[in-house]
């Protein structure tokens, strides 16, 4: 731990045996006096502010810029400690909301956990009672949704209309277009920190009573502020809560959580966090549910939660989850559709996996038939999508050997007598001749998986792609280096 970590720890520790530090109680006695709006205006007043300052430089001075002895800080730490505490124990045992705020403006910079402050048998919900029910008062005469002001430009105005309506026809893309802008656009929905706080803390002291606090929401930028500056720990716990059946709150819930997510790693409490989730927008929503699946498609964590829970729906559901799919031209996301299929086979019947293969198989088979007749359709380069290796998986399992090489073979003849097929122009030949090239790319990694050994077939690849009058007609450095990979696949014995 680093040196202001140590010092909290030990002070935490020690808390319970020192004063109150007197600098600080002077500040907050300002604060005392103060309203319940003036406190929550989010710094609108200027005295406010310059009383949260002072609470600032006499927390963050002891804890980070202390030029005392270990011990000495250890003391002045544990004096802040004990000081927000009294009032934490105030506002709790007389349902004093003052008091609790008061806790809440230093502990904004203590960031210590009110578990460590207090012994279980005051976090006691029956105990806890009459001050959540006073929080929830509060919180639900407090406006969260955005509003635009009468002078505000134009594109503002519109995108909130937008917003608007999107939610009246339950469209996740036109509703969460404003959300996104507003978080991507200077402090989003963190325009209150100690409101923010204080809703963490109703979490932390009786999460039943939070639960129903959330239960009275229905905008869904009233999700995002509630949930925004909880853990992933504690979205997996509310995720959990069966209870929540409102479809905006668990769209909100996924969200959080993948915002979250760490790209390397997937742990199966996210993965079931989410997975049941997931289950409680299909009961409510099936329409919703395929808006919410395409809203996360870039998501490696939530491919992963959708794998696993496609295995606990019937066929029919899952043909109209994929048929929502949209295949990716780029291979991106191939990891990410990786990962999809992994969790999908590591739970599912064997009959659920050929059905899943095949089903996204013939999407894939439907897309590749639609741009060999699309004139206009431009590529220069191989097609191998974000699917590819359903492809490949496809041709491993559920083809025989020889259909695997009666298919290969008839690619590599349509290759070699490109120049006598009919076609529009020169781009649409181009177009053909890599589409061609990236089937039979895959399918050498099926031939690969199968453990082929079929020299004449090798030896036509071979001639392939040296065929030195296609190379210079249409092929890339890219395409090359996918030719090598290629033959490598069907040369895999001598590797």
């Amino acid at each position: 731990m680093e040196i202001s970590e140590v010092i909290l720890e030990k002070a935490i520790i020690k808390s319970n045996s020192y004063s109150t530090h007197v600098e600080l109680v002077n500040v907050l006695k300002k604060f005392e006096s103060k309203t319940l709006e003036e406190i929550l205006g989010g710094g609108e007043k200027e005295e406010i502010r310059i009383i949260d300052n002072e609470i600032h430089n006499i927390v963050t001075a002891s804890i980070y810029y202390n030029q005392k002895s270990e011990n000495d800080s250890v003391e002045e730490v544990a004096q802040i400690i004990f000081t927000a505490t009294k009032y934490l124990r105030k506002g709790i045992s007389s349902g004093d909301i003052t008091a609790i705020l008061i806790f809440l403006e230093v502990n904004c910079y203590l960031q210590v956990e009110i578990e460590k402050l207090l012994p279980t048998k005051e976090l006691e919900e029956t105990y806890t009672k009459p001050i959540s029910e006073k929080i929830i008062e509060i919180l639900k005469g407090i406006t969260l949704t955005p509003q635009s002001p009468h002078d505000a430009p134009y594109h503002e105005k519109e995108m909130l209309q937008e917003s608007i309506d999107g939610f009246s026809q339950n469209n996740i893309a036109k509703t969460y277009r404003l959300i996104e802008a507003l978080e991507h656009g200077g402090r989003g929905f963190h325009f209150n920190f100690l409101l923010e706080n204080l809703i963490s803390f109703l979490y932390h002291i009786n999460f039943t009573h939070f639960i129903n606090a959330l239960l009275h929401l229905q905008n869904p930028a009233d999700f995002v502020f509630y949930l925004q500056s909880l853990k992933k720990e504690d979205l997996f716990k509310i995720a959990n809560e069966y209870s929540l059946s409102n479809k905006w709150l668990n769209f909100e819930i996924i969200r959080q959580i993948v915002e979250k997510e760490d790209k390397g790693n997937i742990s199966e409490l996210e993965v079931e966090a989410i997975k049941t989730v997931l289950n409680r927008i299909k009961l409510s929503d099936f329409d919703f549910l395929k808006q919410t699946i395409t809203y996360f498609h870039n998501s490696r964590l939530f491919n992963a939660s959708l794998g696993a829970f496609l295995t606990s729906i019937n066929n029919h559901q899952i043909d109209k989850i994929i048929s929502e799919v949209i295949i990716n031209e780029d291979s991106f996301n191939l990891n990410t559709r990786d990962t999809l299929r992994e969790y999908f086979i590591k739970s599912a019947f064997d009959e659920q996996v050929d059905f899943i293969l095949t089903l996204v198989f013939n999407k894939w088979r439907a897309y590749f038939d639609n741009i060999l007749v699309t004139e206009n359709f431009y590529l220069n380069r191989l097609l191998l999508t974000d699917f590819a290796n359903f492809v490949v998986y496809y041709f491993t399992y559920l083809k025989d050997n020889i259909s695997l090489i009666s298919v290969m073979d008839k690619l590599t003849e349509k290759i070699k007598f490109l120049d006598s097929e009919w076609t529009a122009s020169y781009s649409q030949q181009l177009t053909k001749f890599h589409l061609y090239h990236s089937e039979l790319l895959l399918l050498t990694f099926a031939y690969k998986n199968k453990r082929l050994n079929e020299p004449q077939l090798s030896d036509k690849y071979k001639e392939l792609i040296n065929n030195k009058i296609q190379l210079s007609r249409y092929v890339s450095e890219e395409t090359r280096n996918f030719f090598k990979q290629g033959i490598q696949n069907m040369e895999w014995m001598r590797a």
